[in-house]
């Protein structure tokens, strides 16, 4: 049955809308994914402060050209999108480790990170960047190690200096 030219302008509305509110955009085929699986990765997306959406490309296109965003290739497939609306790079991690899980029913076509399109390579590369906590772990980590090594030196200084 062919939907209704009231029914398209209204999905696309929903559609520029959620795109518009969002700071990241992750577009994702998705052939072959049960609707168990399909409702799992919504309610990570939800608990991560963002949306799973299916809807047909060529509404999403004409979504998109609305709100000032061009998809620079042609996507392939049945295509969904996640938007995210609190920080960009949680959205990419969970759809690159649902992608991973899921090889063939769910692979990462690309997205939009800080205003700019970019390509599936570097969608997945953004979700393999550890959180924020981690980063800063891990420099602290770093600087308590070059802190233990100097006072090290410096302890071993006073020994000589004690000793001569």
């Amino acid at each position: 049955m062919a939907i209704t030219r009231a029914k398209k302008e209204d999905t696309i509305g929903k559609l520029k809308d959620k795109i518009v509110k969002s700071k990241a955009l992750v577009f994702a085929r998705f052939h072959g994914l049960s609707v168990a699986k399909a409702s799992d990765l919504r309610r990570k997306f939800r608990a991560g402060d963002a949306d799973y959406t299916v809807a047909k490309k060529s509404l999403l296109k004409i979504a998109l050209r609305d709100s000032g965003k061009e998809l620079p290739q042609e996507l392939e497939g049945e295509v969904g999108f996640v938007s995210g609306y609190g920080e960009e790079l949680p959205v990419f991690k969970i759809a690159s480790d649902f992608a991973k899980k899921e090889k063939e029913a769910f692979v990462l076509l690309g997205g939009y990170f800080e205003g700019k399109f970019v390509d599936a390579a570097t969608a997945k590369a953004l979700g393999s960047i550890p959180s924020r906590e981690a980063l800063l772990a891990q420099l602290m980590s770093v600087l308590q190690g070059n802190i233990r090594k100097f006072m090290y030196v410096v302890d071993q200084l006073s020994k000589k200096g004690q000793t001569s």
